[in-house]
């Protein structure tokens, strides 16, 4: 509070202001809790590895363990979430992303993951998928938990079962399309003798460009490649992080086709990140994220066809 002290000379009041000292306590306070608060974060995350140390292994050999004492449905879910959190350190500070997300996606669906920018939704994806780990919870992909595999066995997992569809191609130049795709196929654990090179083209509808170097094809064309060679690794789950957001809309809708026929024909699980709020209706599932929370998870009896909905 202020005190008024009045000027012997003038008589006009002096303001004498405190703030200072207050500002003082109350940031030595929030120092204080930032502190705190980082301890924590280490302290969790150290508890973490050590667990992850001691399982590691033996999840990847095919053991559910959990942190928690939770049991995933594995004959019906492809993935299951419980209590997931995550966030990041800056500083003394925590940034929370994911806030507590509790999911389970049945086997060889279509999904779509819908929200803004920041909501967490590529976050979720990326945790999933195995390309960044979860603080806190347990995430069941096909079995493992993949909060407690070290970084090592990590990468065998995402060798080993999923592939992955990003806005940009990322298709090496010196190689055709065709050699592009071999390079997915000797990554696979195991081949699909009914889904060879020859096979995959003729789904994304390349057989005819097979041998072209990227330079050589549009965009489209390069994406449908892209979706060739993920698929020549022969995944439980295709990842999809707006596999459509480069396209034009007719290259677009070509490529969402493609997706959903690799859905259905090949009983591969698609789980699919994006801005168009359009693309719900031709999913199976239908998840919302705000906020760094799930706001709803719809589930679409009859989906539409991608050339049945709106795009802009």
């Amino acid at each position: 509070m202020a005190k008024i002290k009045k000027d012997k000379k003038n008589s006009k009041p002096e303001i004498i202001k405190k703030h200072a000292t207050t500002d003082q306590g109350e940031t030595k306070k929030d120092e204080k809790s930032e502190k705190k608060a980082r301890k924590e974060f280490k302290e969790r995350e150290r508890k973490l590895s050590k667990i992850t140390k001691r399982h590691s292994k033996e999840i990847l050999e095919g053991k559910i363990v959990s942190i928690n004492n939770n049991i995933p449905n594995i004959e019906e879910n492809i993935i299951e979430l419980f209590d997931v959190k995550k966030s990041y350190l800056t500083g003394d500070l925590e940034y929370e992303v994911l806030k507590g997300v509790n999911l389970a996606i049945k086997k060889e669906t279509f999904v779509v993951i819908l929200g803004p920018s920041g909501s967490g939704k590529t976050t979720l994806l990326n945790i999933i998928s195995g390309l960044d780990k979860a603080n806190q919870g347990d995430v069941f992909v096909s079995g493992y938990n993949l909060s407690l595999l070290k970084d090592s066995h990590l990468t065998k997992f995402r060798r080993d079962n999923v592939g992955f569809i990003f806005q940009q191609y990322n298709l090496l130049t010196n190689l055709t399309a065709r050699e592009n795709a071999e390079v997915g196929e000797n990554l696979a654990k195991t081949k699909n003798k009914e889904l060879g090179i020859e096979e995959i083209f003729k789904v994304i509808e390349m057989d005819q460009h097979m041998n072209k170097f990227p330079s050589q094809l549009s965009g489209g064309q390069q994406q449908r490649v892209s979706i060739g060679r993920a698929l020549a690794k022969n995944p439980k789950i295709l990842f999809c992080d707006e596999p459509t957001g480069a396209l034009d809309e007719e290259m677009g809708r070509k490529v969402l086709e493609i997706l959903l026929d690799v859905n259905k024909a090949f009983k591969t699980s698609v789980i699919m990140v994006t801005h168009n709020p359009n693309f719900q209706y031709v999913a199976d599932t239908v998840i919302n994220v705000r906020n760094g929370i799930i706001t709803s998870v719809k589930h679409n009896a009859h989906p539409k066809k991608p050339s049945e909905i709106s795009w802009g």
